[in-house]
């Protein structure tokens, strides 16, 4: 027996999205563009500075210092993240971005339904006939659905 599954996806695209920021955070926080996502373009400039100028002079070692210090401040951006997405959403009077996806399942297997589609149709022909009152239709369809 088959089972019918039924999708819904709902997406608030308003503002910040939290998933987004810290996937920028992860892959390109070094650069900071997540802080420039999130329109703090002073200190993501500030974070992709320190990773050129950290690598720029890394030959001589110095550069370890700067990346040290872009290495400690992208560890503590993976708590900011969320505090700095919030802010913005929060200024912009946009409620939260959000996500939902939902799967049903439908209780009836298909040859059921098809079956009990049979069944109301013969019951709305033997209505049209006069062999059954309104009542009675009545009565047997709420049984079936």
């Amino acid at each position: 027996m088959a089972h019918e599954n039924s999708t819904t996806l709902s997406i608030n695209v308003e503002g910040k999205n939290m998933v987004i920021a810290y996937v920028l955070w992860w892959f390109l926080g070094w650069a900071g563009i997540h802080r420039f996502y999130l329109g703090k373009t002073q200190s993501g400039m500030a974070q992709l500075l320190l990773f050129i100028v950290g690598w720029a002079t890394s030959v001589i070692f110095i550069g370890f210092a700067f990346l040290a210090v872009l290495g400690i401040w992208w560890l503590l951006d993976a708590y900011f993240v969320q505090k700095y997405v919030s802010e913005y959403n929060e200024q912009a009077g946009i409620s939260v971005s959000s996500l939902k996806v939902s799967t049903l399942k439908s209780e009836t297997p298909a040859a059921e339904r098809r079956s009990n589609l049979d069944e109301l149709e013969r019951l709305h022909a033997l209505l049209e006939k006069g062999a059954i009152t309104q009542e009675e239709y009545n009565a047997k369809k709420g049984a079936l659905l």
